[in-house]
């Protein structure tokens, strides 16, 4: 059964290779240009000291996860595995970003992101500007969700 949970330190191998694998499915030929290392390292010294994490747990299985600086009111991280997409787990990841930031957050995702552009629009959010992710030097969108 599928439920939502704190992030504990044993979850970093599947919540990282989860945020490498969805992101790189983004569409055909993405590659990001740091590696996976980088990531890693990135995951634990920047994000897992600085935001509350919350993990997608289907009977032991880490399905997905979100990650929120909730201090500026933004949700820097929702990612799911991607052969369970559309099964619901974004919504619910999405619906505790709202729960722990009601008063609003904004987002962003890279222009090619189709799917999850469709997705933030279909649950509410609003499309933003436009600007270059410093980390990959990619062209994103921001995203708004306003109670």
């Amino acid at each position: 059964m599928l439920k939502l949970r704190s992030y504990r330190i044993e979850d970093e191998e599947a919540v990282v290779a989860i945020w490498w694998d969805s992101w790189h499915s983004i569409r055909p030929g993405l590659r990001h240009p740091q590696t996976f290392a980088d990531w890693r390292t990135r995951w634990a010294s920047e994000i897992v000291p600085a935001q509350t994490i919350v993990v997608a747990d289907d009977d032991g299985a880490i399905v997905g996860f979100a990650a929120a600086d909730v201090a500026v009111h933004e949700l820097t991280q929702i990612f799911v595995a991607p052969r369970l997409k559309r099964h619901g787990i974004g919504r619910k990841l999405l619906a505790w970003a709202q729960e722990v930031m009601p008063e609003g957050f904004s987002l962003h995702t890279l222009v090619d992101n189709l799917a999850s552009r469709a997705f933030y629009e279909h649950h509410g959010l609003v499309e933003g500007d436009g600007r270059i992710n410093p980390v990959n030097e990619m062209e994103t969108i921001d995203y708004r969700w306003v109670p």
